[in-house]
């Protein structure tokens, strides 16, 4: 029988460490480009998608909530640091690629 290498009385087991970046800055969705979020809205909107914009908990990181790419909605998070602009201009051009909206 294979050892559990999670069990807590496993002498092998290694817990990996957490990375941790201290904030430099707060997530602000008014400090993103306005053209990006409008050309992202509209291009989700024209396949029949939709898009949410919030933070996490903390209000550490955005949370951009994603409707009608995949099979399932999802929400994807963004640490202050990351081209949040850059993220949404891919998405409009990944909702431009995918076709005319499912009716």
């Amino acid at each position: 029988m294979a050892k559990n290498v999670n069990s807590p009385g496993n002498t092998d087991y290694v817990k990996p460490a957490r990375s941790y970046r201290g904030r430099t800055e707060p997530a602000d969705w008014a400090g993103v480009e306005s053209e990006a979020i409008r050309t992202a809205i509209a291009a989700l909107g024209s396949i029949g998608g939709a898009l949410r914009f919030g933070y996490t908990r903390d209000g550490g990181a955005y949370a951009i909530g994603v409707y009608g790419l995949e099979t399932k909605p999802s929400t994807d998070y963004l640490r202050p640091g990351d081209d949040v602009s850059a993220y949404l201009y891919q998405l409009a051009d990944d909702a431009r690629h995918a076709g005319p909206p499912v009716k």
